[in-house]
């Protein structure tokens, strides 16, 4: 079985998110780009996501061909590619339905910049797509126009995407973004939203694209 490591961590990213509550039952996907074979390890559909095997994972290529595996490919596997294709440094890519986060995909309402750690993270404010159906093309091509300098993207009516250099840097890149979401909805039910201010934006922004250089 190929890549058997990179299997066993999207296994214990998938059974992380669902203890912490940041995807659910047969939604979402997970998929690690292996650089050197521009192989992409990804998870199957119509599973139940945590409760995967190792062998129930797919490889593919970047083109969506099969490499290894019996299932078939996520629904969302030409998002997972077109983000690869895209952005040379990324190696991982989650797309989850976290509550928080998917309460402003349903009002399509993007994060402004609220906290430091948010710009130094993510990237910036959290955009959001414009709707498109899923596992279309359409939908990828909206996904990387919203990531662009970011490393989340919050996809209309639908859920959220994070990405990192590796999985460990996207799951915590998802987490973080969730519990922004969360801070953003409440705050906003005490009243005004007070943002950071653009100049501190800017600065962060230098530094992010400095420590992430996902482009």
């Amino acid at each position: 079985m190929m890549y058997r490591e990179v299997r066993e961590s999207i296994v214990d990213v998938l059974r992380f998110l669902e203890v912490k509550g940041l995807n659910y039952g047969r939604a979402g996907n997970v998929s690690v780009r292996i650089p050197e074979a521009n192989h992409v390890v990804i998870t199957p559909s119509g599973f139940l996501k945590s409760a995967l095997k190792p062998e129930d994972l797919i490889v593919i290529d970047l083109n969506g061909g099969l490499i290894e595996g019996s299932g078939k490919p996520s629904v969302e596997t030409p998002m997972h590619l077109t983000i690869y294709r895209r952005f040379s440094k990324i190696n991982a890519v989650i797309h989850a339905h976290a509550p928080y986060t998917t309460v402003l995909a349903v009002v399509r309402e993007p994060i402004p910049p609220l906290i430091e750690e948010m710009v130094l993270r993510v990237g910036g404010d959290v955009k959001v797509t414009k709707y498109a159906p899923l596992g279309t093309q359409e939908l990828a091509e909206e996904v990387v126009k919203a990531l662009e300098g970011r490393s989340a993207a919050i996809i209309a009516n639908h859920g959220v995407v994070a990405v990192g250099k590796n999985l460990q840097e996207a799951t915590e890149v998802l987490e973080l973004v969730e519990k922004i979401a969360q801070i953003y909805i409440h705050a906003k039910l005490l009243g005004k939203i007070e943002t950071l201010p653009q100049n501190v934006v800017e600065y962060l922004k230098t530094l992010y694209i400095k420590t992430q250089n996902t482009t």
